[in-house]
């Protein structure tokens, strides 16, 4: 098994070559250098919910808790079913290389079993370090833990949803209501297409494009988050289809070319998954 999945990493290399120009050695350092950034943020806000420290009873001072905390939880739980503080990777319902073509298995594995984990280890941690707090009763140091309660949490949220929103043999066009829905909101597919690809290729750094459902107004639209903000905590729309646009996701296939990875992700969009997602999101809204 080792054996195979080496000469398959050396065949996909040589390929990289060929197509690129570049040896895969150079495109492994930028794909490394790219996958550090993530890895220094995570390490970052880890340091981060470390130095929070929390007062004794008594001397802890009142006031408000954002309540973008218990918001985050909440939303977690809707997703996965886990309680606050029992957080685990979810595994995903393919293989690493089901994506192919498209989405490179070696940058799935380390997406998910690398990335995605790093921000389980730090939601727990900072979700141990918020429950000290309540017990002293310390409201800043519950407020302080907020950014790492959003990033981590955010980074474990988005994530969950990106791995259901995509499937082998999947892509072309929706079916459904969210077909219809998508046609009603943007006037067709190709129109939603275009301006979903141009808003995901357009974020600024790191973050994430996103579809979404609108329960006041019932309707489809189309917004964008920075690093590992949460859709529905930051635009109040409902998540229904998200595409990654950290460097790490796609560096190493498609190096700086966003663009060519936002067009490749359309070939493995699982339609029934967002079709459902939007489904459950209407029968909530009572829509």
């Amino acid at each position: 098994m080792a054996e195979a999945k080496e000469a398959y990493i050396s065949i996909l290399e040589k390929k990289l070559a060929e197509l690129t120009g570049i040896e895969v050695d150079q495109i492994k350092k930028n794909q490394f250098a790219n996958a550090a950034d993530e890895a220094v943020a995570i390490r970052e806000m880890a340091s981060y919910v470390e130095g929070i420290v929390v007062q004794q009873a008594g001397v802890a001072q009142a006031g408000t808790v954002s309540p973008q905390i218990a918001q985050m939880f909440a939303h977690i739980n809707a997703e996965l079913g886990e309680e606050r503080g029992a957080h685990a990777l979810p595994p995903l319902k393919y293989d690493f290389n089901a994506l192919e073509p498209h989405i490179s298995g070696m940058i799935m594995e380390i997406h998910h079993t690398k990335h995605h984990q790093g921000y389980i280890n730090n939601l727990i941690a900072a979700t141990k370090k918020l429950v000290e707090a309540e017990a002293a009763n310390d409201v800043s140091a519950m407020n302080a833990l907020l950014p790492a309660i959003k990033f981590n949490g955010g980074g474990h949220l988005n994530h969950t949803i990106f791995w259901t929103n995509m499937a082998p043999d999947a892509g072309g066009e929706p079916q459904g209501a969210v077909a219809q829905a998508i046609d009603e909101s943007f006037g067709s597919f190709q129109s939603f297409k275009d301006k979903f690809s141009a808003a995901s290729v357009g974020v600024k750094g790191s973050g994430w494009g996103w579809l979404g459902y609108c329960p006041n107004q019932n309707k489809l639209e189309i917004a964008t988050c920075q690093n590992q903000d949460p859709l529905q905590i930051t635009h109040g729309l409902v998540p229904l289809l998200g595409l990654d646009v950290w460097e790490h996701a796609y560096y190493l296939q498609y190096k700086n070319l966003r663009a060519d990875y936002v067009k490749a992700f359309f070939n493995v969009i699982n339609w029934e998954n967002v079709n459902e997602r939007y489904e459950n999101a209407r029968k909530n809204a009572g829509h």
